[in-house]
């Protein structure tokens, strides 16, 4: 099987971020001056940033890491009987963004493998739920974003994975088909979106989280998308 393109994931797939939940409760207790345990309300904010990603993906309505960002930080400062205006709203959705832009770092076995499929003439996008600025921004921070020839975001599109609509984007913006495209992820959940739309996808397993739904392939690392490729 021939792939001509390649659409790939970035979080748990290129890139992963650690102890997110607690830099955003040190955000909070700096600005708010919440009295509280840095533990505890990490472990809140974890649970409503899950508990409200997972709706709006199931539901096909995500926008914006940054409305998401509004909307747990507005919940999570109701519990410290705290309301925020607007504006400091979108402040806080703009401190998380560059949050994860810091805290991501890139997986050892992405650089060589990223280069490999360019050599192989693969034209390779991105293809995810965070916002274009803030992948772009991770992909700059690791001179990866010239290997990439679009980005194709929740927040341009107007709709998240699995929603099909942004899988059609996609490869409207690819000028690709299904059958020459592949989605490379190691979320679980684009294996759901995958299988609906109806595009091969390729779930590579950094978590060690065995998927529900069977993918077309499974590998353990981003070199063997080359065998797969050709």
């Amino acid at each position: 099987m021939k792939f001509r393109t390649i659409f790939f994931e970035i979080l748990n797939t290129l890139a992963y971020i650690q102890n997110f939940e607690n830099e955003v409760a040190k955000l909070l207790v700096s600005e708010l001056n919440l009295k509280t345990n840095i533990d505890e309300l990490a472990n809140k904010i974890k649970e409503e940033w899950s508990n409200r990603y997972n709706t709006l993906i199931t539901k096909g309505t995500y926008r914006s890491i940054r409305q998401l960002a509004r909307e747990v930080v507005s919940s999570i400062v109701k519990q410290y009987s705290l309301s925020l205006s607007p504006q400091e709203l979108d402040y806080f959705g703009n401190a998380i963004s560059s949050i994860i832009v810091e805290l991501a770092e890139l997986y050892e076995d992405v650089l060589q493998a990223i280069d490999q499929l360019e050599k192989s003439n693969i034209q390779m996008y991105i293809l995810t739920n965070l916002d274009n600025d803030i992948v772009k921004k991770i992909l700059l921070k690791y001179n990866l974003l010239r290997y990439f020839k679009g980005v194709i975001s929740s927040d341009l599109t107007g709709v998240g994975k699995p929603a099909t609509k942004i899988f059609q984007a996609a490869l409207t913006r690819a000028k690709t088909t299904k059958t020459n495209s592949l989605l490379v992820s190691g979320l679980v959940e684009d294996i759901v979106g995958a299988k609906l739309f109806g595009i091969k996808i390729a779930y590579i397993d950094r978590l060690g989280k065995k998927p529900t739904v069977e993918p077309d392939f499974i590998i353990s690392k981003l070199s063997e998308l080359i065998s797969i490729i050709s």
